[in-house]
């Protein structure tokens, strides 16, 4: 999306969302000193809350701080082109319950489940392969590194096959700031404990320690167990047998619309009859979940269910509005879902007050006089957990007020068919022409 020619980053908000942001907040964020990859993914956001019947008095601090600091520091461009190794323990809980929750037939032997994009460290892939112990799991990625080296700190960096550095990860501080510094000591580090590490053949983990600091060929062979297996591939590539269920989360969505359709193709050649594709997006700690169900019958691979949770119509951060390239079309479809529920006034009136209310009570945020979220000092210096802790609580409180069934009867009343899934999340079925068919 190119540039609207705007001045400053208040005049976009201004022009999208019809109303301008306090200095305070506005300010942080200098538009023009944006890289363009990261006004475009700004440009898309203030489109999809604009289509999605947003105000700008929603716009927080929480906000802006991602806008202006961790979004530069999570796209592509930050990873030297390669998709981000972002990502935490238990992050798909809700999509592994979604799996056990399903009718599946019996007598098959081992069904397969299939993880596109797992990354490193595959700690989602673990906790499937552990949640569903029947079923034969394979985390799949075309980025496996063949070394990691940690040092005393728990830090770590990877290399390719042939000993270049490819990035770094520290646990307290997983978005990409590597110095050139940092990079030179673990390419440094690498140099001097290489020579020392037993030459390992294709799949084989070896590993090489000394002084606090390890050197591991093969790092991924760490993870595998009894039902969980990697292999080193792109999507287009992938040998596999057919696989009653792929997911396929925070991948697609790197990609522009041609290149994901020819993915889903792949990923439907990769199906057995039946089989099931679960593909979206959702935030590291697993909060903003949005996602698609495509079925595959003799039609071919159909979407039959798309899903959200509630925690989208009500956000702190940008989570319902991230798009990494134009025309995401489940992002669009979010927008438009959650459009026709603020519309509905039966419900969006009772459902805002209730959140403003129980963000109070919680300790997180009040209304200020002009109408935008002001966070108490509480939840200014808290945690990046206690913070989530707060607002998962929040919103199992709402939810127990009966604001999910509100939100789909309001759909209901807006034509859509919709009903809760089996994880408790609101789901319809995906209109005409808003989700490819393959």
């Amino acid at each position: 999306m190119a540039s609207v020619g705007a001045d400053t980053f208040n005049d976009l908000v201004e022009r999208f969302l019809g109303q301008r942001l306090p200095d305070t907040l506005a300010d942080q964020i200098d538009w023009p000193a944006l890289a363009p990859d990261a006004q475009g993914f700004i440009l898309r956001l203030l489109g999809l809350m604009q289509r999605s019947f947003c105000p700008a008095t929603e716009i927080n601090a929480q906000m802006i701080w991602l806008l202006a600091t961790v979004t530069p520091a999570m796209l592509p461009s930050a990873w030297g082109g390669r998709i981000p190794p972002l990502t935490s323990q238990g992050r798909h809980r809700k999509l592994d319950a979604y799996v056990t929750h399903q009718a599946w037939p019996s007598g098959d032997g081992r069904p397969i489940f299939i993880d596109l994009g797992c990354g490193f460290p595959p700690v989602t892939t673990v906790d499937t392969a552990k949640h569903l112990p029947d079923w034969s799991v394979y985390g799949v990625d075309p980025s496996f590194s063949r070394y990691v080296l940690y040092d005393a700190e728990g830090r770590y960096a990877c290399f390719n096959r042939e000993g270049q550095f490819q990035y770094f990860q520290s646990p307290l501080k997983p978005l990409n700031d590597t110095t050139e510094a940092v990079r030179n000591s673990f390419q440094s580090l690498f140099d001097d404990l290489y020579p020392h590490l037993p030459s390992p053949h294709d799949h084989e983990r070896t590993l090489f320690a000394r002084d606090g600091h390890t050197l591991l060929s093969n790092p991924i062979r760490d993870y595998e167990a009894e039902n969980l297996n990697f292999i080193k591939s792109g999507i287009q590539d992938l040998q596999s047998p057919p696989a009653r269920l792929i997911r396929c989360m925070n991948v697609l969505l790197y990609f522009e619309k041609e290149i994901r359709e020819a993915m889903l193709t792949a990923i439907a050649n990769l199906l057995a009859d039946d089989g099931r594709l679960m593909t979206g997006f959702n935030h590291p700690f697993g909060i903003y979940a949005r996602y698609a169900v495509y079925r595959k019958n003799s039609a071919g691979m159909v979407p039959c269910e798309f899903a959200f949770g509630l925690d989208n119509l009500r956000p702190l951060g940008t989570g319902p509005w991230v798009t990494l390239a134009e025309e995401d079309q489940e992002a669009e479809l979010l927008a438009d879902l959650t459009g026709a529920i603020r519309a509905d006034r039966k419900f969006w009136n009772n459902f805002n007050t209730h959140v403003d209310t129980l963000q109070a009570k919680y300790g997180i945020c009040t209304r200020g006089d002009d109408g935008f979220p002001q966070f108490t000092e509480g939840a200014q210096n808290a945690p990046p957990h206690a913070l989530l802790e707060k607002t998962t609580a929040l919103w199992h409180e709402v939810d127990a007020a009966g604001y999910t069934d509100g939100a789909i009867e309001a759909l209901g009343r807006a034509g859509f068919t919709a009903w809760k899934n089996p994880v408790g999340d609101i789901a319809v079925h995906p209109p005409e022409g808003s989700l490819p068919t393959i």
